[in-house]
């Protein structure tokens, strides 16, 4: 008898684990895409144990072709997780993005390339050339709540410059991000050919405030101090301050 209990006991598990690696992702995407209304997962192939997305496009940004990996031994630690990679040749890199047994969605160890024109010109009103590359290195976002405290990580812009609609060489800017609840704080680590130094905030209620001194080198252009000139109150040691507020 015991041994019929093993054998049931043993298909039991065989069955559960063939589900699991064949269930269709196609429906766990679309239950995600049900929590998150901005995101859309198109061209789905594979199950939930590994598979792709041809299109990932969240807030009308095509993000490109997604892969991902079940990853259990995070099942250790209570967590329900994936490693998961993008290809776009304008925003490639890896992560990890999984569930706690609360519910709690999240995302860590994200290593992420970006070309900013494509980011920036996606929301911005005015159409903006640069060049160079943004590196996101973040230790851990939270995705119901990206504003929270556990969301945090560093933005670099390597070789950091603005074409059009001004010329403005900014060099290497180094940003270290982190949440307090009520919104995203920014401090200045690296302020590149324009000395830049202070803080900046994106709010929770959509607002952002800027407390920015920039000290431009001798090697800043003509161009550049005058826009400077222009947007910036100038302090008494010669800095350039930018402090402004709004809504997005």
């Amino acid at each position: 008898m015991q041994r019929a209990w093993r054998l049931i006991a043993l298909g039991l598990a065989a069955y559960l684990l063939i589900l699991v690696t064949t269930f269709p992702a196609a429906r766990v995407t679309g239950m995600l895409e049900q929590r998150l209304s901005d995101l859309s997962i198109l061209a789905v192939s594979g199950s939930v144990f590994s598979g792709n997305a041809g299109h990932v496009v969240w807030q009308d940004l095509d993000l490109g072709t997604l892969y991902w990996k079940f990853s259990p031994l995070a099942l250790l630690l209570g967590r329900f997780e994936y490693a998961v990679e993008l290809t776009h040749p304008a925003n490639n890199g890896q992560l990890s993005a999984g569930m706690t047994l609360f519910g709690n969605a999240y995302v860590h160890d994200l290593e992420l390339t970006l070309l900013p024109d494509r980011i920036i010109n996606h929301y911005s009103p005015v159409e903006v050339k640069t060049g160079g590359k943004w590196l996101l290195n973040f230790e851990e976002i939270d995705v119901d709540d990206v504003f929270s405290g556990s969301t945090g990580g560093q933005l670099a812009w390597q070789d950091a410059v603005i074409l059009e609609p001004v010329n403005m060489v900014l060099g290497l800017l180094k940003i270290d991000v982190q949440g307090n609840n009520a919104a995203l704080l920014g401090e200045i680590v690296e302020g590149g050919a324009v000395g830049a130094s202070g803080n900046m905030s994106l709010l929770s209620a959509g607002g952002y405030q800027l407390d920015i001194t920039l000290r431009p080198g001798p090697d800043a252009t003509a161009e550049t101090l005058e826009l400077l000139e222009q947007g910036a109150r100038i302090l008494p040691n010669g800095d350039y301050l930018i402090r402004q507020s709004g809504q997005f």
